[in-house]
């Protein structure tokens, strides 16, 4: 994570120009032309790209950058050679620490050839013309010398391949000028100060909305931005952070909310803001989150939970704006028992669904304002999706802290009339694992390798090994099988994952 969100204790005296030339010219000499330098001109990055960028030059070339300094060079340098939002967006999941996602490029031997080390994603996150392209896989086969023997690598003429095919492909594909980019530059930068609504379901807390005060700080995109929610049970949510934007939208923030550090990352391109909070140390420790300006949509834009269960009283949180007038109605079986909480940009209900109500979308209206396909009745869960349906979690060390394994059960409502299914959004279920195979029951991998907490879905791996409990000392790794079984139905209805939990990761850039 760019770490350009602490309190701002200085003021930076020099331009982003005049930084490059103190740390940076010394071997990236100034071309002719206004700001410009070999090497740095002809490329491209996220913010997080340029950050690893200037942390090489320091691991490799003894390169010292002051932090201020450090905040500063990044900043001028995402913002004036960064990346439009339309390129970043095929890899957000990279740039959101999302782990367990699968990769696919189109190219038949792009994930053998590059992808195979790091993240294909790492290289989709730049730009550069052809020539910038050929002198990174010739850095490639000088800095690692092993390079042409390892596995995938030695059964080719890696080198060969890599000038002669993915070079050109990279160069064509991701190129150092293009339409997005040279139409973003035009875009005046979003000016984010101001009221946001922003909501999402932190694992193992639960469902939440909240406002998110945003007012600018000294120094260009940076904010102070203060939380106050609470979760749908009725519990506070109390916050407080600081935030940057880079590029005109790349939002970076750290967070303390109830006490716990986060990061957040969002992509602020759009009127509604959509990206993801999370544990820096436990990156899979995180949550999905919409924000959008109080008075962005007039009308009802979300609610919180997307479904309501037959049979039960209920929480419901309706967003938007220009609801604070007005009857409030959400179809036939839904009684509002409460309004519980009435402004122009939320209302939370409590509600009561009676057990006849029909399975399907619901008429919610708020005064003038209808949605027909946001709110959903249900009865019962047709059939589960568990996310991810392939997860890696790592053991702990005092060194290494753990990867968790963080799941959720996705409930679907099957069409009565052979459309579209509808998404339930996550539904209570109960955890546990299992043996993936034979070979994980005969090794014992359910009894060392972590817990399952059965009623979130979140697993804490053990600690690391070698382990003399177990065969060969071997460490607490697991091959497991996740498995999540709807509550409260008379109809079973269970899906299940894979989770392996292997050993500690020693290596954390901030893109991989």
């Amino acid at each position: 994570m760019v770490l350009t969100v602490t309190p701002l204790a200085y003021a930076i005296a020099n331009s982003g120009p005049e930084l490059v030339d103190q740390h940076c010219s010394g071997c990236h000499v100034a071309r002719e032309g206004e700001n410009s330098w070999s090497r740095i001109s002809q490329q491209r990055k996220t913010p997080e790209g340029w950050e690893m960028t200037i942390a090489r030059m320091g691991i490799m070339h003894g390169v010292e950058v002051p932090p201020a300094d450090r905040r500063a060079l990044v900043k001028y340098l995402a913002d004036t050679r960064g990346l439009a939002p339309e390129e970043s967006a095929a890899e957000r999941a990279l740039i959101e620490r999302r782990l367990n996602r699968v990769e696919e490029f189109d190219h038949p031997t792009f994930q053998e050839m590059c992808a195979r080390c790091h993240t294909g994603g790492r290289a989709m996150l730049q730009r550069r013309p052809e020539a910038e392209w050929d002198k990174l896989v010739h850095f490639h086969v000088g800095q690692f010398q092993t390079l042409e023997f390892q596995a995938m690598a030695r059964d080719r003429d890696w080198f060969g391949l890599a000038r002669s095919e993915i070079v050109p492909w990279l160069a064509e594909q991701l190129p150092l000028e293009s339409e997005a980019w040279s139409n973003w530059q035009e875009v005046s930068p979003r000016q984010p100060e101001g009221t946001w609504q922003m909501w999402g379901n932190w694992p193992g807390q639960g469902r939440f909305v909240a406002d998110v005060a945003v007012t600018p700080e000294t120094g260009r995109d940076r904010y102070r931005l203060e939380v106050s929610g609470e979760f749908l049970d009725g519990r506070p949510l109390l916050g407080e952070g600081r935030a940057v934007v880079y590029t005109g939208y790349e939002w970076r923030a750290s967070l303390t909310l109830n006490g716990h550090e986060f990061k957040q990352v969002l992509d602020m391109s759009e009127e509604t803001a959509h990206g993801r909070i999370f544990d820096d140390a436990d990156e899979a420790y995180g949550m999905q989150v919409t924000m959008q300006p109080a008075d962005a949509v007039s009308g009802v834009a979300a609610t919180l939970p997307t479904a309501l269960k037959a049979g039960q009283s209920q929480r419901l949180v309706v967003m938007g704006s220009g609801l604070e007038n007005g009857e409030i109605t959400l179809g036939d079986g839904i009684e509002v028992e409460e309004v519980v909480e009435r402004s122009d940009t939320r209302v939370t209900l409590q509600v009561n669904v009676a057990d006849h109500v029909a399975p399907g979308w619901l008429p919610l209206t708020v005064g003038e304002h209808r949605q027909d396909e946001l709110l959903v009745a249900y009865d019962e869960v047709d059939y589960l999706q568990i996310e991810p349906e392939l997860a890696v979690a790592r053991v702990g060390s005092p060194e290494t802290p753990a990867v968790s394994g963080v799941f959720q059960a996705i409930g679907y409502l099957k069409s009565p009339d052979g459309g579209e299914d509808i998404a339930l959004g996550d539904v209570p279920v109960t955890w546990s694992v299992q043996p993936w195979d034979e070979i994980a029951e005969h090794d014992g991998d359910v009894q060392y390798a972590g817990v399952m907490d059965k009623a979130t879905g979140i697993f804490a791996p053990s600690g690391a090994g070698p382990n003399p409990d177990r065969k060969y000392d071997a460490n607490n790794v697991g091959n497991l099988r996740v498995i999540a079984d709807v509550e409260g139905q008379a109809t079973a209805v269970q899906d299940d994952a894979h989770l392996i939990v292997t050993v500690q990761r020693w290596n954390n850039p901030p893109l991989r």
